[in-house]
This record gives structure tokens, C-alpha cells and sequence, in this order.
């Protein structure tokens, strides 16, 4: 939308400025009438966030180290090994995995499942299955965590990275 320069000088002279936001420095000073302390800071916090009592556990970890691979190496290629995708790789792709999804730019293409291309391995005390392609990070897998739990409905790439980072798949969200 294309403003008019006497339409921009509306929006930002001091009578609009002040008719639009009176009703939250009013709720302000409402807000601190009813409770003085509102604003002032707590000597001491009685909890983490708004569960009461945390942390109910002592921090182990002393860094963390968040990898967020866009555009990197696949996690079926990595950390994540799926003995069915192994099985079905050449085969044409079951119904079942795409039924109900958008695939717009996939319509009418006869879809073949992948397999991973590099042999996973159990390593570590704990038994973590790691592709042969990070001989490194297998070297370290009792010291790391990987996390298998997150889950979408998103298939496509933008939108499930947004509920990842944000929890939901609406745009313009913080993270």
C-alpha cells in the first residue's frame, strides 16, 4: 500500500502519536496504581520461566551446541537411520507416505524411496547408530545427545524449519 506524504504526516505527528498509544502507557499507569511493586525487579527469582520450582535438577551440560543444517547433510544421511526406508530403497514410494499431502510439484512423477547411502553403525556405550559418513562424531557418540523426538506435519522444508525454531508453522513468529 502506497501511503501520501499527507498520510505519513498523519500517522506520525504528536496528536496520533499520543491518541494511539494512551491506551497502553493508561494501562500502564493503571497497572502500577494497582500493584506499586509491578515494575520493580524481584530480589530474588522463585522460579524459572512459569513452572514453579525450577530447575528441579542441577544443570550437567556446560555448553550446548545447536546445529541447525539448513541446506546440510540429511538426517537420514546422518543420525537418523530408518531400517524401512533401508528396505524399500529402489521401490516405488507406498501410497500411504503421501496420501492427503501437498505435493503439487511432484504430481504426475513416479515417486522411488532412497535409502541411505552410507552403512550406519551402532557406536558408543549407548549403542547410538551413526552413518559411516561422520567417522568423527561416531568416535564421540556417549558424549553427545541426539534428539529423534521432533516431529511435523509439515513436508515441506521452510515451513517445518519454522515450526522447529518457533513451535508453529505461522510466519513471523519469534524464535
Amino acid at each position: 500500500m502506497q501511503l501520501s506524504l499527507q498520510q505519513i504526516d498523519t500517522l506520525t505527528n504528536r496528536r496520533s502519536f499520543l491518541s494511539r498509544t494512551s491506551l497502553g502507557l493508561g494501562a500502564t499507569a493503571l497497572a502500577s496504581l494497582a500493584n506499586p511493586n509491578w515494575l520493580s525487579a524481584a530480589s530474588e527469582p522463585k522460579s524459572v520461566g512459569a513452572l514453579p520450582g525450577l530447575p528441579h535438577l542441577a544443570a550437567k551440560a556446560k555448553r550446548v551446541i545447536f546445529l541447525c543444517m539448513a541446506g546440510g547433510p540429511s538426517h537420514l544421511e546422518t543420525f537418523d537411520y530408518k531400517p524401512e526406508l533401508a528396505r524399500l530403497d529402489g521401490q516405488p514410494m507406498p501410497e500411504s507416505f503421501t496420501k492427503g499431502q501437498p505435493i503439487a510439484q511432484l504430481q504426475n512423477t513416479k515417486l522411488k524411496c532412497l535409502g541411505p547411502l552410507f552403512p550406519f553403525r551402532r557406536h558408543g556405550q549407548s549403542g547410538q547408530q551413526i552413518s559411516d559418513m561422520l567417522p568423527g562424531i561416531a568416535g564421540i557418540a556417549d558424549d553427545i545427545a541426539i534428539v529423534r523426538s521432533m516431529h511435523t506435519e509439515q513436508i515441506n522444508h521452510d515451513p517445518a524449519h519454522t515450526v522447529m525454531n518457533t513451535g508453529t508453522s505461522i510466519s513471523g513468529r519469534p524464535s
